[in-house]
């Protein structure tokens, strides 16, 4: 009995000094070394978790150039009221996703018009009168850029189309023009064009390219293929490599259908071209980016082009109305009928209007 009496008594101390044992380790104040089990196969040391450190550098600002004003500040459509041409602009803009302002068009005195058709001595080019009225539509919405105060603005005629892959393709740009401003420093240059440019010449009827051109290429699925290339400049898209896109500084762009301003082009434009003396705006602007009185970059093959509608309605009476004259019964006929676009795969204004494709074949 002696035996089992001792025996439950250390029992009982045992359990005793466990039990305090763990009162005092769940306290900490467990003072002497605590002994583990050397871990085996069964019991495997666990893969600390490694966190990656958070980068402070600025997020890249080309993705921005997809975005609904593609980059700029603001896109704006020169334009004389509602017609045909805004009711196609603004589905393709829902279409794709832009956000696209059109100001009201303050009116035009024709005196002012007729003084602008004359400045300048008598020995120079002088715009027509259809030129000088587009000419000083163009500088009022240049004007009203400024007036907004927009650090840069992407002005577009309101007859335009535009791929309906247009965010990405200025994505795309927005990389290769930063390539050959060489705006590498995103501190120092967040836009995402960067900041040394001018004008971004991105719609137009053609633009001539050599060889010893300083140019960023790239393929672009999306360009217009060589064999289906319209106007003036095939035999200079034809130099460059097929279904690829070329970014420069302009030679000689013509066709105001697109093209961005920053702050600086904007005021530049107005002191340059605010005094006519040249064949049309267009002219002149590509004038001044020859002499190098502005700095600016061309997109070829360009990315925005002028709609048509159908040539059974003939093309020239049809494009006119809406840009500047009273449209008459013929707008109710070919409004409803698909037209073509030259240089554009897959035309926004026709896709949202028809869902179909209207490049022009021939």
């Amino acid at each position: 009995m002696r035996q089992w009496f001792l025996l439950g008594t250390a029992a009982s101390l045992l359990l005793l000094l466990w039990y305090t044992y763990r009162i005092s380790l769940s306290r900490g104040r467990v003072t002497g070394p605590v002994w583990l089990p050397a871990p085996t196969a069964a019991t495997p040391t666990p893969t600390p978790k490694i966190t990656e450190p958070v980068s402070n550098s600025p997020k890249s600002p080309v993705p921005d150039a997809g975005n609904s004003t593609l980059g700029f500040q603001s896109i704006v459509a020169l334009s004389t009221g509602p017609s045909w041409r805004t009711r196609g602009l603004l589905a393709a803009a829902n279409l794709t996703g832009l956000d696209i302002q059109i100001p009201p068009q303050p009116p035009i005195h024709p005196d002012l018009i007729l003084a602008f058709e004359h400045l300048g001595p008598d020995d120079i080019q002088h715009p027509t009168h259809g030129a000088s009225i587009a000419w000083l539509a163009h500088l009022d919405v240049i004007k009203y850029a400024i007036q907004a105060n927009l650090d840069t603005v992407l002005i577009i005629e309101d007859d335009v189309d535009w791929d309906v892959s247009i965010r990405s393709q200025m994505v795309q740009i927005a990389e290769s023009v930063r390539n050959l401003t060489h705006s590498d420093d995103l501190d120092q240059d967040p836009a995402p064009y960067g900041r040394d440019w001018e004008v971004l010449w991105i719609g137009h009827c053609g633009e001539y390219w050599e060889e010893k051109f300083e140019t960023i290429l790239y393929d672009d699925p999306t360009a217009c293929p060589h064999s289906d290339y319209f106007g003036w400049a095939k035999p200079y898209i034809d130099r460059l490599p097929d279904r690829q896109r070329a970014i420069y500084r302009s030679f000689n762009p013509v066709c105001s259908f697109a093209y961005a301003l920053s702050r600086a082009g904007s005021r530049k434009i107005l002191e340059l071209l605010g005094g006519g003396q040249d064949e049309a705006f267009d002219v002149s602007m590509m004038h001044a980016c020859k002499a190098g009185q502005l700095k600016c970059i061309s997109v070829v093959p360009e990315v925005v082009h002028q709609y048509f509608p159908a040539q059974s309605f003939g093309v020239k009476s049809a494009v006119d109305i809406g840009n500047g004259q009273e449209p008459g019964p013929e707008e109710a006929e070919f409004e409803h009928v698909m037209g073509s676009t030259e240089n554009i795969l897959e035309s926004a204004r026709c896709r949202a209007l028809w869902g179909q494709r209207c490049l022009r074949k021939e």
